[in-house]
């Protein structure tokens, strides 16, 4: 029997965790869960790609008495220290997290994908690497080896994340960046999209450009 699965968050970020399950579902016959629809404060009572928005995320403890697990999609990109902020708000409990993964990525046999971590179509998860809880390996993202990737970060489409890099919490990677090997990564910090990162990026700073280059601090509201 498929486990249901709530996921908090909106057609950004949830959507395409959706469709993967659904894709492995149907393309695959891997039935080991099954999306019951979305927790959205925004969005309560519509629906989300056709599944129902079933409340908002104050109505995380209810569902988890009703035996649902949950995936954590809210990822405010530029906004990430209130991301943060609202995760903890939010307060899943961590055995409640799964893990989405493709069927049609890659992750290698020693890579750990921490709680809630989710694995997009057509990525690449190297040997040795490491996802943290409740972050985001986007469609045809790419993580090296030995890479590690903190709590409730972003990889987004299409980017590539070189061998030995250190991403931290909170993070983003935009579209099409590419960050190349042994780089560190600040906590709450943002890579613009088709950045070039040959340095080391400090904490909640936002960098742009080919090469990348101090753009602007992350907004802290």
């Amino acid at each position: 029997m498929s486990q249901k699965i709530i996921i908090i968050g909106g057609e950004g970020k949830g959507g395409p965790i959706a469709a993967a399950i659904e894709d492995n579902r149907r393309t695959f016959g891997d039935m080991t869960y099954e999306v019951a629809g979305f927790l959205n404060d925004m969005e309560i009572g519509k629906t989300i790609h056709n599944f129902p928005v079933l409340g908002g995320t104050g109505d995380v403890a209810r569902f988890a008495d009703e035996g649902y697990l949950f995936v954590y999609a809210i990822h405010m990109l530029g906004r990430n220290y209130k991301t943060e902020e609202l995760f903890h708000q939010v307060n899943v409990p961590q055995e409640l997290l799964v893990n989405v993964v493709s069927k049609r990525a890659f992750v290698a046999h020693n890579a750990v994908l921490e709680p809630g971590a989710c694995v997009l179509v057509n990525s690449y998860v190297g040997a040795g690497a490491h996802i943290g809880a409740c972050s985001l390996v986007a469609a045809h993202a790419f993580v090296g080896h030995d890479s590690m990737v903190g709590l409730l970060s972003h990889l987004a489409v299409c980017c590539v994340v070189g061998s030995r890099i250190e991403i931290g919490k909170v993070a983003d990677v935009g579209i099409n960046a590419t960050v190349i090997e042994k780089r560190k990564i600040g906590d709450y910090a943002v890579v613009g999209a088709a950045a070039l990162v040959t340095k080391d990026i400090p904490e909640g700073q936002i960098w742009a450009g080919s090469p990348a280059r101090y753009f602007k601090d992350v907004s802290r509201v």
